[in-house]
Parts: structure tokens; C-alpha cells; sequence
């Protein structure tokens, strides 16, 4: 669950890109990523989905005097059900909407019900993940009572109505808009660490569920990875994007992050991640490490712990370094490129490699860099580099001490 440091480790190497060779080597480290630490009860067996072409229509119930709800998309998990499933579905969530206590449903297995609705559903902010389960009877935690939750509701769909006057004629596609929203989240939410230790210490308070609902980054500002998941999704839905929090893990602990159908084809996006700290927590950053990636990207990284099906996201055109043409294959071509860009005075460079590849290119590029620095009378250009195996990112960064 723990956010991302971006620690910065300098080495004994000081002086600048001189003809001599010696450069200022700074290496940026994505750190306490990719822990793998799984207990035998915490082994999950994953199952693949394959989405249809044409999904059925979603079409619930909405009671008339319960919580708002927009009907905008099919819901991912729902779709995954066969017809009992969905028709419990729909009774658990009418419940859920209606502010009821408890909901009897059908199926053998009434927490998988929660689950998939709970997760395709973040207009349920007012509800606790933690539902009880008795002979076949599920019986709702709330995080708010009514009053509150109408309150927050209304807040919701100002927070919403700003999203949209600030997108604008802006994003013109889905990726575009995505995009935007994910910008727009990180631009707007701090990670609330207190809020974090508290949730993992199953310590359940007001500053607790506000940060692990949309309101944490839509209302208040603060969040924690699941909050920044569910305001993803809020606002996704609710202009149209098919959105699923997913559960998993991440830093050997729980963690969240978003599914997103990019015009038929899946992909996943982590606003979490995508808004690190520096190792002190004194400066906040907005990176694209995360965004658009396939399941073969996620998994380096992630864990996935929901027993929703989910499709293999083979899709790479969505993954942000991709679709902006910010590849290359080679040590050389990133030197080029990042002293074109240091001389238009754009002073960070990132693209993707070949992940194959990543770890001969980046043990190229100080050479590379010196070679470059010659040819363009620039030696006392001092510059750091970035590696983020997880995203096959290699990165030049100039400053200017």
C-alpha cells in the first residue's frame, strides 16, 4: 500500500560531462517496488476473462428515493457473471443503494457477489470493503451514515462537475481523456500516510474512510492508494470509460489500482504510483511509469488479489511512452535525444527500450553521453540518469549545479 519513494543515491563521481570522462552520476531508483513476499493463505489463483465483443446490457435497478448511482457503462465484473450471479448482482446492489441493511442473495458464495459489485461500483463510498457473510445473507458495514453520505454524494458531483469544465474541449479521444483524468487526480492529492498506517492496522476511523473513498482525492485533497483508485474510477464512469478497481498488492502490502477499457481493449493504470515522493517526502512528483501498462508490465510490479477474472492486457499502444513516440533502441539515440531536448531547453529526457535490452543500453549510456557531449561542445553539461526496469524507462536528466 505504501507509496512510492523516488530515493536519490549520488555517487563519487562530481564533476560535470567533461572531455576527460568523469560525469556527475545520479542515478534515480524507483525503490520497494516489486516485493513478492506471499504467505501460502495469501496465494491467489487467478482466472482469465475474455471480455465479448458485444456485452449484454446493463440495466439495474435504482430505487427511487436511494444513493446516486450513473448508469453511463456496463460494469466490468458484472459481465463476468452468469445469469444467477447477475441477477444477485443486481439485488445486492439495489440494496446496497437503497441504504439496507442486509441483502439475502442466492449464491453459494454471497462475498463474491460484494466483491464485484463493491469494486465496479465507487458511487458506494459510504460502504465498508468489509461486509459479513451469514447462510447466504450479507449484512453492510457503513463508513456513514445517511445524512453524511448525501452530503458527500452532493460534493461528489460538484467535484465532478469541476472535472469537467477543467477538461474542456481538451481530450478529443479516450486515451486523451484518461490521460487527463489521471493527470488531474495526482495534481490534486497528497498521500495521506497516517491514513495509511491506520488502514493497515485495520484501524477504522472518519479520516480513514474519507481517504479510502473518491472523496479522499475529489473532496479532500489527501488519499491512500485505494481512494486514488475509487476517484479514478468515479470519474471514469462517469464519463463513459469502463473502469474496475482491482485489489492486489504492491511493496509486500495491499494495494489498488484501475482496469481501464480503452475503446474495446484493456489496460491497466495506477494514479498511486504515478504520484511518488521524493525519499524525504519533500517534494511530490507526477510520473507516467504507470500508465497504460499490459499485464506483462503490471506483473513486474503488482500483484493482483481479486478473484474477479480479468482479461491478459496485451494492448500496447495505450502505455503513455508508446503512444507519445518516446521509444528508443539505443544508447546512442537517447543520448541524441536528450541533448536535442537539453538545447530547446527541456532539460528531462525518458523513453521506453526494450525491456530485453534495458540493462545493456543503460550501462552504455555514460559513454554514449561523453561522446555526444564532445561532438556538441556542451562537456560541462552535469546530468543525472534515471532506470525503471518496471516500465522500461531510461531516463537523462541535466541540471544545472
Amino acid at each position: 500500500m505504501k507509496k512510492i519513494l523516488l530515493s536519490v543515491t549520488a555517487l563519487l563521481l562530481c564533476l560535470a560531462l567533461t572531455s576527460c570522462g568523469a560525469v556527475k552520476k545520479i542515478i534515480y531508483v524507483l525503490t520497494g517496488v516489486g516485493g513478492t513476499d506471499t504467505t501460502a493463505e495469501e496465494t491467489f489463483e487467478t482466472v482469465t476473462y475474455v471480455p465479448s465483443d458485444e456485452p449484454e446490457e446493463f440495466s439495474p435497478r435504482i430505487p427511487e428515493d436511494g444513493m446516486p448511482y450513473y448508469n453511463t457503462v456496463t460494469r466490468y465484473a458484472w459481465q463476468t457473471l452468469d445469469s444467477t450471479g447477475k441477477a444477485d448482482y443486481y439485488t445486492v446492489l439495489e440494496a446496497a443503494l437503497g441504504f439496507a441493511s442486509s441483502v439475502t442473495v442466492q449464491s453459494p458464495d454471497p462475498s463474491y457477489i460484494w466483491e464485484c459489485v463493491f469494486f465496479d461500483t465507487p458511487e458506494l463510498f459510504y460502504l465498508d470493503e468489509r461486509a459479513d457473510v451469514s447462510a447466504g445473507t450479507l449484512t453492510f458495514r457503513y463508513a456513514f451514515d445517511r445524512e453524511t453520505a448525501a452530503g458527500m454524494a452532493r460534493e461528489l458531483d460538484l467535484a465532478y462537475s469541476d472535472f469537467i469544465a477543467s477538461v474542456g474541449d481538451r481530450a478529443s479521444d479516450v486515451f486523451d481523456r484518461v490521460l487527463f483524468l489521471y493527470e488531474y487526480i495526482i495534481n490534486r492529492t497528497r498521500y495521506n500516510d497516517r491514513a495509511d498506517e491506520d488502514y493497515e492496522k485495520d484501524v477504522y476511523n472518519d479520516a480513514v474512510y474519507r481517504a479510502i473513498c473518491a472523496a479522499g482525492p475529489l473532496i479532500d485533497g489527501y488519499s491512500i492508494c485505494i481512494g486514488y483508485a475509487r476517484a479514478t474510477q468515479y470519474l471514469a464512469q462517469r464519463i463513459g470509460i469502463q473502469t474496475f478497481t482491482v485489489k492486489g498488492r504492491g511493496h509486500s502490502g495491499p494495494h489498488y489500482y484501475c482496469l481501464v477499457n480503452f475503446d474495446g481493449k484493456y489496460s491497466y493504470v495506477d494514479t498511486t504510483w504515478g504520484d511518488p515522493v521524493s525519499s524525504d517526502r519533500s517534494k511530490d512528483y507526477l510520473t507516467y511509469y504507470y500508465f497504460g501498462m499490459t499485464t506483462e508490465d503490471l506483473l513486474l510490479s503488482h500483484e493482483i488479489r481479486t478473484r474477479v477474472p480479468l482479461p491478459v492486457c496485451t494492448a500496447t499502444e495505450f502505455n503513455y511512452f508508446i503512444h507519445n513516440n518516446l521509444t528508443a533502441d539505443s544508447a546512442k539515440e537517447i543520448a541524441r535525444r536528450a541533448f536535442d531536448n537539453y538545447q530547446k531547453g527541456i532539460n528531462e529526457t525518458l523513453l521506453r527500450v526494450d525491456r530485453q535490452k534495458i540493462d545493456a543500453i543503460y550501462d552504455s549510456m555514460w559513454d554514449e553521453m561523453r561522446r555526444e557531449a564532445r561532438s556538441r561542445g556542451l562537456t560541462d553539461a552535469g546530468c543525472g540518469l534515471i532506470k525503471s526496469f518496471d516500465s522500461s524507462v531510461i531516463g537523462v536528466v541535466f541540471h544545472n549545479d
